[in-house]
């Protein structure tokens, strides 16, 4: 999130693909109290300009479906993950290797 803001500050564009579980992070339904609610951050960043896309396939696995994503995220295929790798002048992946 705070890599992310920065970029953004600076006048970079920043396109987020989550796979897998992290998918869930753009669950509407995310109720965490006082704690930092990842969807709200998500919704933020695309406010701000960021693209925020998740895997479609991985949020069909996991029940997750178009109509319980945060705003202004989306589901799209690995198609369009490959058109952000492709056409970005730097790739950061965070999670499994």
């Amino acid at each position: 999130y705070e890599l992310a803001i920065r970029a953004l500050k600076r006048g970079h564009e920043v396109a987020i693909f989550l796979y897998l579980d992290a998918v869930w992070s753009m669950s509407s339904n995310i109720f965490t109290g006082k704690d930092r609610n990842i969807g709200e951050r998500f919704k933020e960043l695309a406010a701000k300009g960021a693209q925020v896309r998740g895997c479609g396939l991985c949020a069909k696995y996991r029940g997750l479906k178009r109509d319980g994503v945060t705003e202004n995220t989306r589901l799209a295929g690995t198609a369009v993950l490959g058109e952000m790798i492709a056409t970005s002048d730097r790739f950061l992946n965070f999670g499994l290797q």
